[in-house]
């Protein structure tokens, strides 16, 4: 089993989503549905219902203790959810890597929040988890997340065409990925 992430940072408290986070989950969705529509895929019908969540979290909690993902929410004091962090696809043998998917509320984008929530959690992934890769993609558009990538240490690795149907379209995406400087056991 994969050992539970759990720290704080300036503004945030990054822990796993569990079960009695489908409410927040939920309206943290709700209200950044227009926000996040043009980076994500066309949400299913059945997406903004609180049973949906919950199903969606107990499935990550699953992957999570198989060692396959890790759903992480950064929430501030209140317990109001800020941010979610996904490392999803994990995969183990010669390979050691993951996807790394991720999203903000429209509230406090641009504040450089989500590298301050990054960082901690790329380290953890490397340094307790023992993975070597971390790969992301962002759409070729989206310049903002392409920055970020930058500053956290991901290089580009190319341009996938047509990699991801978003908005009733298929879009290009930027592959990035960062390589650990840790040497673990697992590595």
């Amino acid at each position: 089993m994969l050992p539970k992430p759990d720290f704080h940072t300036r503004h945030g408290h990054i822990r796993l989503i569990v079960a009695s986070d489908a409410a927040e989950l939920l309206d943290y969705y709700w209200r950044n549905r227009t926000h996040l529509a043009p980076w994500e895929p066309a949400p299913a019908p059945d997406f903004y219902k609180q049973q949906n969540m919950l199903d969606r979290i107990l499935e990550a909690e699953g992957e999570f203790h198989a060692g396959k993902q890790i759903k992480l929410g950064v929430f501030n004091t209140n317990n109001k959810l800020l941010a979610s962090i996904d490392f999803s696809q994990i995969v183990w043998g010669p390979m050691q890597a993951c996807f790394l998917g991720y999203s903000i509320d429209a509230q406090h984008q641009g504040k450089g929040l989500m590298q301050e929530f990054l960082e901690p959690c790329i380290g953890f992934v490397f340094q307790k988890i023992g993975l070597h890769r971390i790969q992301a993609s962002y759409m070729t558009n989206n310049q903002r997340s392409g920055k970020l990538l930058e500053k956290l240490g991901f290089e580009k690795e190319g341009i996938a065409k047509q990699y991801l149907k978003i908005g009733g379209q298929w879009h290009d995406h930027v592959l990035t990925a960062k390589i650990s400087s840790y040497s673990t056991p697992n590595q």
